[in-house]
């Protein structure tokens, strides 16, 4: 557990991080997968500037397949679009329970960019 002193010390580290100004009227929850799935998909096709997405990673299955798809597609449609996807590489890297070794997530990525690209 921290000290009173270093606990004070970390809160003022913290309050001098610069901040994006947040509201609870900007905050959505979602109670099923299918609904954040849905709005996710809504966001891209609507997107105008940017799209920025931070995940563990996407699954190759069929929801990680229609975002991917989905990026691709808005990407194709208006290539001023800034799309960036960070996921952690490591965990991309792992294959899934029963499944061949050279098929990981990170394998998948790989191809969905090559066959974009041909």
């Amino acid at each position: 557990m921290l000290s009173k002193f270093k606990r004070n010390k970390h809160q003022q580290h913290l309050a001098q991080l610069p901040k994006i100004s947040q509201s609870v009227d900007d905050v959505d929850f979602f109670y099923a997968p299918a609904d954040f799935r849905e709005t996710l998909l809504e966001k891209i096709a609507s997107a105008k500037q940017r799209i920025c997405i931070v995940a563990l990673y996407l699954e190759q299955d069929d929801g990680g397949k229609g975002i991917l798809n989905a990026l691709y597609e808005a990407k194709r449609q208006r290539p001023e679009l800034d799309v960036r996807v960070l996921v952690d590489w490591h965990r991309a890297q792992r294959g899934r329970i029963g499944a061949a070794a050279s098929n990981t997530n990170a394998d998948w990525y790989c191809r969905m960019a090559q066959e974009i690209r041909a």
